[in-house]
């Protein structure tokens, strides 16, 4: 029998020291774990394209047993191109970008409310969640650079271009047919699709919310990502099918 619950297969905690206790184990099995990852890529990774050290990432993560994370392998991306001085110049400038973050956010006790411009409407009143979900890219839309640079400059507790947390929300992108994406809106603005493999796994959630007469809504990580084009990385969790 499987868990999903952060202890995995072991009996629950008997009390908070012990839940605790195990969740901070498995976050340093997940650190370990995502060290091999770097550490196979570099090692195999002389004289590959961007694109082909991406794949070895995806490749090595599955291997390893460790979930999809597209923004992590973007930023482990550029970590390899980087010097010695320039990664501790970089580390420096992202610990004062979260320090400052951290710093709004304890002035205003907690993550203040997204400006009105950017959250979903009233209709979006259903919140997809699954118990298992894989964090999945959205194909952003060209066109939507300009709207997606001012919602990373204006999510509460954003870190530089780093990286923010945004509310989005879903609809057809033609019809409810089975040939149609799902569209990804953040605000007003349609900003993407789902590819055609998650947009079959969201369909179940396009349908609950349906029967609710609403539409889906999910938090969904935002980050710049130079190398990509469009250079936006949008990651929404999208349910994972339960396997026999």
């Amino acid at each position: 029998m499987t868990t999903d619950e952060p202890w995995g297969d072991q009996p629950p905690p008997s009390d908070a020291s012990e839940f605790f206790g195990g969740i901070g184990r498995v976050a340093r099995e997940a650190a370990d774990k995502k060290k091999q990852v770097v550490q196979r890529v570099r090692d195999a990774g002389h004289g590959k394209t961007r694109d082909q050290l991406r794949s070895l990432f995806e490749d090595e993560l599955a291997r390893h047993g460790v979930p999809r994370d597209p923004i992590w392998v973007e930023r482990k991306l550029d970590e390899l191109d980087w010097s010695p001085g320039e990664r501790a110049r970089q580390t420096a400038q992202r610990l004062s970008l979260v320090g400052g973050a951290l710093g709004r956010m304890a002035q205003s006790r907690g993550i203040s409310e997204a400006p009105s411009w950017m959250q979903p409407p009233e209709a979006a009143s259903y919140h997809a969640w699954a118990a298992r979900g894989e964090k999945t890219p959205v194909d952003v839309d060209p066109h939507a650079s300009p709207w997606l640079d001012r919602a990373l400059a204006c999510a509460p507790g954003h870190v530089g271009e780093l990286i923010a947390v945004v509310d989005v929300w879903f609809d057809w992108a033609i019809s409810a047919d089975e040939d149609s994406p799902v569209a990804v809106h953040l605000g007003r603005e349609k900003v993407g699709v789902l590819n055609p493999d998650a947009t079959g796994r969201f369909m179940p959630v396009m349908q609950s919310a349906a029967e609710r007469d609403a539409k889906p809504r999910a938090r969904a990580q935002l980050a710049k990502a130079t190398h990509l084009q469009p250079p936006y990385l949008l990651v929404v969790d999208i349910p994972v099918p339960d396997t026999p």
